[in-house]
């Protein structure tokens, strides 16, 4: 299979330290977890147990059928201790086995489409990503016949990920190759894109042989550019597509999962296993050791930290380090869509002269830092911005970085200033994918991406549609 390259203008390629090691580890099951009624795409379901009864994991223990949702699974053994309306807490009683699917069977290429949907709906699986996966259930925004395309990403873009070695690693990359095609049949008439970091060559060679000839999937080997894993990036890198103000994946046709989403595919179907647990890589220096852990969902964070995490001040952050936001409670539960927790050092210190440092291993877009010299080095990474704000120099970083070729630095401007109207519209404010690249790569330490997203807000606000 020929296998194409595709990128995009703008970005960047981060290298810092603390990403994770290959090396998993299955964490204890926790003595109680959370289950949260929400989880990855869809309503709130309503609760189908009650307090003192006894669940088995996999056990659907939440269901709604009268809106687009997906059941959610007890991840544990145990007895439910309480029960609200946005969560139910289990008791758990420590044994490790789950309740299959059932209809689950290793013979899937004889199922119907029908049958996989049944088994994907049930394990839980069908409520991952953004978009969720269609099925007859109501279990996406989307109906199976509507998809055209489905893109997969294992582009590892941001700057810190979940590792595909790790991932992929005991036998995983066939079943993944199955999952595709289990996903095939029960959307036969999409076009399946799968997106691979270019650095993983061997992984893409061996993905391709097992794939075969089949035209209805094609590979592409990508830059593993920030922020390449964003929906409105990807999809018009790969389809070439532009992806419309206010517009979304789904009314192009087009749906998006993570690799890890097609295993939970492959376990559903052919193991019978629920969405009982997750992958998670463990990111940053604030980690005694940077790895994956295999974690029921619905076990508290603190869990993770009490064994993992280091002496010190560090900020949890669950995904994206620049987009997503910080573990405000350790009490909080991994989730369906956990794959990433960072701990970054919380940058308390006021730097002296530090524009004088060589600073090998300080990151910097404008390659003022030694660090430009040694590409191969990783940087260091923690909260402080390294500096006072101070007002635009004109430099045009920003615009460089840019994703979606905005004016960032124009549109901050306006903003900062109150001066929101239609003239915003006008320099792209509602293109802004909210990656915050431009606030990473401004040398005056500007917030842009927080004064942009307060004035697509306030824009809103004010009754401008998103068009």
């Amino acid at each position: 299979m020929k296998v194409k390259n595709n990128s995009f203008s703008g970005g960047y390629v981060f290298n810092l330290e603390g990403k994770p090691q290959d090396k998993v580890v299955e964490l204890e099951i926790p003595s109680q977890v959370c289950i949260p009624l929400k989880q990855g795409f869809g309503q709130v379901v309503e609760p189908t147990v009650e307090p003192g009864e006894e669940v088995k994991a996999g056990q659907i223990i939440g269901k709604s059928d009268n809106s687009e949702s997906t059941p959610v699974q007890a991840s544990v053994n145990g007895t439910v201790k309480e029960v609200t309306s946005k969560a139910i807490i289990i008791e758990a009683d420590g044994t490790s086995d789950w309740q299959p699917v059932e209809g689950h069977g290793s013979d899937w290429t004889s199922m119907s489409a029908e049958k996989i949907e049944e088994l994907l709906y049930n394990s839980g699986v069908t409520s991952l990503d953004n978009q969720g996966i269609p099925t007859r259930y109501q279990s996406s925004s989307i109906s199976t016949d509507d998809v055209k395309h489905v893109i997969i990403k294992g582009v590892e873009s941001d700057p810190y990920n979940l590792s595909l070695s790790a991932l992929l690693q005991d036998g995983k990359l066939s079943q993944f190759a199955d999952g595709l095609k289990i996903l095939h049949k029960i959307l036969p008439q999409a076009k399946v894109h799968v997106a691979i970091n270019k650095n993983r060559q061997n992984l893409i060679k061996e993905l391709s042989n097992l794939v075969g000839s089949n035209n209805w999937v094609q590979l592409y080997s990508v830059e593993p550019k920030y922020p390449q894993g964003s929906d409105k990036v990807l999809i018009p890198t790969i389809l070439g597509k532009e992806y419309t103000v206010g517009g979304s994946a789904t009314k192009l046709g087009v749906i998006v999962f993570k690799m890890q989403t097609i295993l939970h595919a492959y376990d559903a179907v052919v193991e019978g296993k629920p969405l009982i647990e997750r992958l998670v890589s463990l990111s940053g220096e604030g980690w005694k050791e940077n790895l994956h852990v295999k974690v029921r969902v619905g076990t508290p964070v603190e869990a993770i930290t009490n064994k993992c995490l280091n002496n010190g001040n560090y900020r949890i952050v669950s995904g994206n380090i620049l987009a997503d936001q910080a573990v405000t409670s350790y009490k909080y539960p991994v989730t369906r869509e956990f794959d990433n927790l960072s701990a970054v050092p919380e940058g308390e210190g006021r730097e002296v002269f530090a524009f004088v440092r060589p600073g090998a291993k300080r990151a910097s877009y404008s390659n003022a830092f030694l660090s430009a010299l040694f590409s191969n080095l990783s940087s260091n990474c923690d909260t402080n911005v390294h500096g006072e704000e101070r007002p635009c120099i004109s430099c045009g970083y920003c615009e460089q970085a840019c994703p979606v070729d905005i004016f960032p630095h124009l549109v901050e401007q306006y903003t900062a200033k109150s001066n929101v109207d239609d003239e915003l519209i006008r320099y792209g404010i509602f293109d802004c994918v909210e990656c915050n690249l431009c606030t990473f790569v401004c040398p005056s330490k500007r917030p842009l991406g927080k004064h942009i997203k307060q004035g697509k807000q306030f824009l809103m606000n004010k009754g401008y549609a998103v068009k």
